[in-house]
């Protein structure tokens, strides 16, 4: 008999493993046993477990963790791999490994953790690679980046925006060198992996293939605990998703190129007829959430040609909305965006010299 998924977290005392994995779990995180007094996985049966550099295993056997058998049976074997919202494996698992951490498998649970590392040391000595990609204020005081924490509150200064702790509020982790995890759910139809220290120095990022350890877990460096009330998951903000995706944090599939159905032809040559394919192409390969403002700027860009008597407007409205049609937009609003870049670019035409003419 499984007790419920009551909250583990309103004693004060170490919270029981299995009620820990039995929560989380019923939230729909993916869960997997972590060896005890430890934050890696559990071993594995010796099959799947190759042992260490000074003691390897001789019956392990080498093979893609992906197809293993042992994960269709029920072991804890690989980790991530396994990780599993089934109450009736959890408890199994937990019966067998009662001293056994959690861990939560971050891709299949749709988290995002921000693991704000506080390890001090020495800070970069460039300014710019505290934060790669971001333009910093000029008037950082030296020696006040000291850690993760403080490389967190720049970035979110820089943004100027507001993070945990005044809102959105969501779980928070301490971690047992004092660092924090901010647990985060993935925006809707997006696929994140983790880069460690692509954000900034001391921030990395868990999400994908890694794993978080559940609050309530103990090691032997002490145990991770959550901060203050919340025990939610707050969707990660849109400030820090631009963010990650902009260090490369976010998965996008692989899209095939686009074959055009037509040929600019009579589109001017040599550089105005390789901008027309270039600006048409962007279009019919723009994804999701950025169809309309792709076409309205490769408009104004073609415009800006129409004016100085390089392109026939009626002809580049005509080619633009095909492509339009391609990346799925809407045919009135793709008209509307057409129009409204054509005109503008018209308003700029760009004179071409040179070889470009």
């Amino acid at each position: 008999m499984i007790s419920a998924p009551l909250s583990p977290y309103s004693r004060p005392t170490v919270p029981d493993p299995r009620r820990v994995a039995l929560w989380a779990a019923a939230r729909g995180w993916h869960v997997h046993p972590l060896a005890p007094g430890t934050k890696i996985p559990v071993r594995g049966c010796d099959r799947c477990s190759p042992g260490t550099k000074e003691c390897p295993n001789p019956q392990y056997l080498q093979h893609d963790g992906h197809g293993c058998e042992c994960i269709a049976v029920g072991r804890a074997c690989h980790g991530v791999l396994a990780a599993t919202t089934d109450p009736e494996r959890i408890a199994a698992w937990w019966q067998r490994m009662p001293a056994a951490g959690v861990g939560v498998a971050a891709g299949p649970s749709g988290l995002v953790i921000l693991d704000v590392d506080c390890h001090g040391g020495q800070p970069p000595e460039g300014l710019a690679e505290l934060l790669p990609g971001v333009e910093l204020p000029d008037d950082i005081a030296p020696g006040s980046v000291l850690d993760g924490r403080d490389a967190l509150a720049l970035l979110v200064e820089v943004r100027r925006a507001t993070f945990p702790g005044c809102h959105p509020e969501t779980l928070m982790v301490r971690t047992p060198s004092g660092g924090l995890h901010y647990w985060f759910r993935a925006p809707e139809g997006t696929v994140w992996r983790p880069l460690a220290g692509a954000l900034g120095w001391q921030l990395d990022v868990r999400a994908g293939s890694s794993y978080a350890v559940a609050p309530g877990t103990a090691t032997r460096s002490g145990s991770y605990t959550a901060l203050g009330d919340c025990r939610t998951v707050a969707e990660l903000p849109v400030w820090l998703a631009r963010d990650l995706d902009r260090t490369g944090h976010r998965v996008r599939p692989e899209r095939p190129r686009v074959v055009l159905p037509w040929r600019p032809r009579n589109m001017g040559s040599g550089y105005v007829a390789a901008a027309v394919e270039g600006e048409l192409r962007a279009v019919a390969e723009a994804q999701s959430g950025t169809r309309n403002e792709t076409l309205n700027r490769a408009a104004f860009k073609l415009g800006t040609l129409c004016e100085a008597g390089r392109l026939d407007r009626a002809r580049i409205a005509d080619v633009l909305l095909d492509a339009a049609r391609h990346a799925g937009l809407p045919e009135r609003e793709a008209e509307a965006a057409i129009r409204s870049g054509l005109v503008a670019g018209e308003r700029h035409p760009r004179r071409l010299t040179g070889a470009a003419a």
